[in-house]
């Protein structure tokens, strides 16, 4: 039986849950879809701190906790940018479209 410590549950959010979220908000973000993503992230780090949303914790004391930051918008962005850069140095169609 394989133990899971605070490392371990920060590993797979970061990599298996966010990735996901990410990917299907990759073409068009909305401002109120950067709320539901930046509120669903809050969501994760509470869930994983075991915080209740009684509890009055405030999100910068969460992200403290874990000593994380608010990362998933900036990490989409990033995503965007280097997929155009990847487009625009090819030669096809695509990029004569965009």
């Amino acid at each position: 039986m394989i133990l899971f410590n605070f490392v371990n549950y920060v590993f797979l959010l970061s990599c298996i849950l966010f990735n996901i979220v990410m990917y299907s908000f990759a073409w068009t973000l909305r401002a109120t879809d950067q709320k539901h993503l930046e509120s669903f992230e809050m969501w994760c780090w509470r869930r994983m701190e075991k915080i209740s949303r009684t509890d009055h914790v405030r999100n910068e004391e969460v992200l403290l906790r874990v000593n994380e930051q608010r990362n998933i918008i900036h990490e989409i962005m990033k995503r965007k940018a280097n997929w155009i850069g990847h487009i625009l140095r090819r030669n096809c169609l695509l990029k004569q479209v965009i």
